[in-house]
This record gives structure tokens, sequence and C-alpha cells, in this order.
């Protein structure tokens, strides 16, 4: 999908994660490859020259900007990422060979090599991709810059010199290079120590044997069946749990004074001493605040109580999931996991690896609210960070965003999580989440989704204008999730749509919530047989606020249909809208898709088609 911004977009600015867009007014002249090569030449020579000054001139928007003044100085040679040391890195850009896509007649695309470089060291290749923007005849300037590869590329080389150049008492806390000794030693014994964890001064040691693969983490499937298992050591480095478990949270990570353990998709707990809490045989630990338990227990449907003596209950016979959730530890809570105020500290042992580590209770990750494994930057360790463009402190923030009852056998919980440059190369985005309640099944479901649509690579944090959450059965294991999306998107009539409502049909399937697949920015035209209440709802378009679908998404609705079977458009507009999302890669066109249409996608067309008429064109009300 082609997205051109419209005219009214002046002087726009869009911050995501090293990514700089600033939107100016259209010009007829075209954009050719000679004219942008020649704007790549005098960039670089500027680059070269090392002139801030005449470099910033060649970006369009505010340069007043920290972030944008800040990789001016680190490309120019002047200032590292914090904007106070030297770079430790030469950088030199490669123009000559940079890749050139003309978009329209305004834009286009380059992908320009760059390598960094150390006098002592190996240098690395990267890559700075800039979108040009012709603002006036003969006039080019730089509307937007993707430097997250770029960014990323650099801190990990610098840190690569700073780790090669620097001595390890420089890098290194005494607790931190003592640890390295310690793994060291402990290798005769065990195939990796992979990680440390420092409580009150002392260390713990996390131990594998096997084969240890930290990618495994991401997927609950490989989670438990990883291939390795995995102990604990205190630091008189004896095994207080033993090697034989798929993963070992951190100390009073899940509850205070104990360590959550699993094996073969099961949950136990230890204590700090390696007393066995409660063996791995339970599928589902929940920490709560409560006078007298501290946690309830599931083990396939039944339900038990951990009393704060350690003692498990018998089965509860009448246990309510709902009546408990209050009382779940992180359950309607809105808090922030950050590198600020570490309690305890895990780190790995790699001096490559700088970050630290929290590994989230399990019923959280299980739930789709965190991560299986979440990188900080290390309080600890001396290194340079992504996030150091602005000084800012990793974090992932979950907001507790409302609960509403909808049934008598369901109920709902949604949640926000904003993922603030985590583990200092992810950027700023956020996603949403929804948790079902089945009070049928005395069970919590949850699913996380992207909510961003655009045609950038990225993220967004929405402006909270728009507030649709809202979840309805279709049948027992069938749910619709509306939420609002950043789709960025032109749908005709010089119409562009910002923040919209997003339609998810989530399947529950094998004790999870899964997501249909959908690639529809009017997801209910594939699933549902729509009806008048899906023409309402919060949209931003063209920066003001609707409360209902334009005549023109009606249009752009009824074609993403077609769309999707890529049908051959006679009106170039359309063709062009729907390239980059259904027509990538010259995927054939076809002049007739009837028969690849379902009924849902003809009832849905007619009932569309029936809407559009009765609308009179090129009527944009703004509520």
């Amino acid at each position: 999908m082609k997205s051109k911004p419209g005219p009214i977009y002046l002087a726009c600015i869009l911050l995501l994660s090293g990514l700089f867009l600033f939107v100016r007014c259209k010009t007829a002249e075209k954009t050719g490859k000679d004219e942008v090569n020649q704007f790549l030449n005098g960039f670089n020579n500027r680059v070269k020259e090392g002139n801030t000054d005449s470099l910033m001139a060649y970006f369009d928007g505010d340069k007043r900007q920290k972030v944008l003044k800040r990789l001016v100085n680190l490309l120019s040679g002047k200032k590292s990422l914090n904007g106070k040391e030297k770079p430790l890195a030469g950088i030199s850009l490669d123009v000559d060979a940079a890749k050139i896509k003309i978009i329209d007649d305004e834009w286009a695309t380059v992908s320009i090599p760059a390598k960094f470089s150390h006098e002592q060291l190996d240098s690395k290749a990267s890559v700075l991709i800039l979108k040009i923007h012709k603002v006036a005849p003969h006039t080019l300037k730089i509307a937007q810059v993707d430097a997250r590869q770029f960014l990323t590329d650099y801190v990990a080389y610098a840190n690569f010199i700073q780790n090669k150049t620097s001595s390890e008492k420089d890098l290194f806390s005494p607790i931190t290079l003592a640890a390295f000794k310690t793994a060291g030693q402990l290798k005769a014994r065990y195939d990796s120590v992979i990680w440390f964890e420092h409580m009150d001064n002392k260390t713990f040691y996390f131990v594998v044997k096997g084969r240890w693969s930290a990618a495994k983490l991401d997927s609950l499937t490989d989670r438990y069946d990883p291939g390795y298992k995995m102990g604990l050591l205190n630091p008189e480095l004896k095994e207080i749990i033993p090697v034989e478990y798929d993963l070992i949270h951190n100390i009073g990570g899940t509850i205070t004074g104990l360590i959550e353990v699993e094996k073969n998709q099961k949950k136990g707990l230890f204590d700090t001493n390696g007393k066995i809490i409660i063996p791995a045989n339970y599928n589902e630990i929940l920490p709560l605040n409560d006078e007298q338990n501290l946690a309830a227990l599931r083990k396939g449907d039944d339900y038990f109580y951990l009393r704060k003596d350690y003692t498990v209950t018998e089965r509860i016979a009448d246990f309510k999931i709902s009546d408990i959730l209050n009382k779940i530890k992180d359950y309607g809570n809105s808090y922030t996991i950050t590198d600020n105020h570490p309690e305890n500290i895990l780190e790995y042992n790699d001096r490559e690896l700088s970050n630290s580590i929290v590994i989230p209770p399990s019923y959280l990750v299980e739930w789709d609210i965190l991560p299986s494994l979440i990188d900080l930057r290390n309080p600890i360790r001396k290194t340079i960070a992504y996030d150091d463009m602005e000084n800012g402190s990793a974090s992932y923030k979950i907001n507790f965003d409302s609960r509403q009852e909808q049934s008598n056998w369901l109920e709902a919980g949604y949640y926000s999580i904003i993922n603030d440059y985590l583990g200092s190369r992810a950027g700023l985005y956020q996603s949403n989440a929804v948790l079902v309640i089945d009070k049928k099944a005395n069970r919590i479901f949850g699913h996380q989704v992207n909510i961003f649509y655009a045609m950038a690579e990225g993220g967004v944090v929405l402006s909270g204008n728009c507030k649709n959450n809202h979840i309805m059965p279709l049948s027992d294991s069938l749910f619709e999730y509306e939420t609002t999306a950043f789709l960025a998107t032109d749908v005709g009539g010089n119409e562009h749509i910002g923040e919209a409502p997003y339609y998810f049909y989530l399947k529950l399937k094998n004790g999870k919530l899964q997501a249909l697949p959908n690639e529809r920015f009017f997801g209910f035209t594939k699933y549902v047989r729509m009806n008048e209440s899906y023409l309402n709802g919060c949209y931003t378009v063209n920066d003001k606020s609707f409360d209902h679908m334009t005549p023109e998404m009606m249009q752009y609705a009824k074609n993403e249909i077609f769309a999707q079977y890529h049908y051959k458009f006679k009106n170039s507009k359309w063709t062009n809208l729907f390239e980059y999302r259904f027509n990538r890669d010259g995927a054939t066109l076809y002049e007739n898709v009837d028969d690849s249409l379902t009924n849902v996608d003809k009832y849905n067309i007619d009932f569309l088609n029936k809407k559009i008429k009765v609308q009179k064109p090129n009527t944009l009300a703004a509520k």
C-alpha cells in the first residue's frame, strides 16, 4: 500500500524508535534518480566535512529535536549517542552503492550501505534508510530516517570497541567479575552457566546440562521441550534446585522469597534453601494479595490454596475464579517493570550481552500480558545503549484500562502494554491485550494483539482520543475483540485515517486464545454479516474525530474484500492503495474473483453497496 500524507498535513511529526517523519505539502514535479543521487552526494560531503549545521539543513521539519541533533552529531563524528563523549566508531556512507526506489512523483526511499570502523578492530557493515521528499521544484529534503538497524548496529559495535579496548575493571562491577570467574570453574560440572542473580551482595548461578538455547523461551511449545535441563546453585555453589527443570524464574519474581520452576508444562515452587514448597505438578500458580493465602493453584479443573505457612489445602469444591480476580497479584493493576529500581539483578554470563533479565511469572506469560523474557539495561555494567539517544530508561508499562461484565458466564479485562526502548533496541510501541474470564470453564484466557498497521515498520503509542475496547462472544469458543489501532492509511477521497476500530476474531483452542488469520483493516467483513453497529466507532481522519464510517471508508472496506483475492481494479487509485498490502512480489491479478468470495463476503459487499448509495459522496462531516 502506498500511503501518502494528504495536503492538510503541514509539518507533522512522527517519532518512532529512531524514525523521524516530517511531512510537508505536495509539489507537482517528479523526483528522478539522478536528482536523488546528486542530493545524496551533497549529504555525504557534509557527513565527511563534519559540519553539523550544513548537515542539519538536509533534514525537513523541526531542527530543534534532541534526537535529530544527536543523530546528526553521530554522523558527523562530533558526539556519541548520549551527546557527551566523542563517538567510539568512525562512520562512513557508501552513497555510490545506495539502492534508490522512486515511490511516486514526490517520494523516494534510499538504502545507504554504512560502515563502522575502529583503527584497532575489524569494521562492521550496516545500513541507513532515508525517505526523500521533493518539497519544492529542484529541492529535496530528508523527510524520514529509519535508523533503527543503523543505531542497533552502532550500539553493538561501540560496546564491542569498549569491551576490547577497556580493562574489565572499568566495565564490570566486582561482583560480576567474581561471578565470571566462578562460572569458569563450574564448567567442569555443567555444560553452561547462563545467568547470575545477585541478591544481598551474594550470587546465585543458573546452570544447564544439555544444549542451551535462549530462543526457545520465546515459544511455549519449545519452552516445554527445550533439549536441556536447568538448575540453580546458591552462593556456596550447592544445588538448591536440581538440574531437571525447563525454566527457573527470578528469585522472588512470582512470590516473595520463593522461586518458580517449570517442568513439562507444569509449575512448582522452591525456597532459597532448596526446599520444595510445591512440586511442579500444577498447571497454574496465581499469586494472591490475601491475608491467609499466598496463591491459588490450579491442577486440571481443580483449585487449591497455598497458605502462608506453605501448606496446601484440599481441593476447593466451590471455587470460582471470578471471586478472586481482585486478589490476583497483578490483575486489574497498572505497573511498570523498569531498570531504574531492580530488586535483584539477573544478568547474562556473557561479556558481550550487557542487559539484565526478568523472567516474568508464568501466569502473566500464559495470559499473554508479558513475554517469556524481558531485557532491561544492566545498572551494574558500563554499556552504551540505544536509548542513550533520549537518555531514557528501558521500561515495560502495563496499564489496566477497564473491566466489564459481559454475561452470567463471561467477564473481560483490557490492558495496554507500552514497551519503551525495551532491551535498548526495540523502540517505543504499544500493544493491547484482552483477558476473557470464562466463568463456566472457571478459567482465564488472554491474548495480546498488535495495534500498529502503518506502512513503515515501527510502533506507536495511541493518543487516547479513541478507546474502542469491546469483546463479544460469537459462540462458546469464538470471540470478536474490537480495540483501537493505528492505521496511518489513505482510503481515497483525500481521507487519511490515523486511529480506528480494529477487529480480531479469537478462537479458544487447546486452552489458548488464538487469532484467526485476517489481513483486512475492516476485518469484520471476513467473519461476520454486517449490521448498523459496524458502521459506528471512534476514528481520527485528517486529525479530526469521527464516530462513524464515512462513504470513503465504506468504499475502501468493500474494495478491500476484492483486493484480498487479487482482483484487478479498473481504477488505478485502488490498485495503488492496495498494492503494498495484497499485491506484493508480483502477485497475479484477476479480472473476476467472484468464485473466491465467501457467502459472508457477498453479503457484506451488498450491505456496503446499499449504504454507499444512500450516502452523499465526499461528505466528510466531523463529529
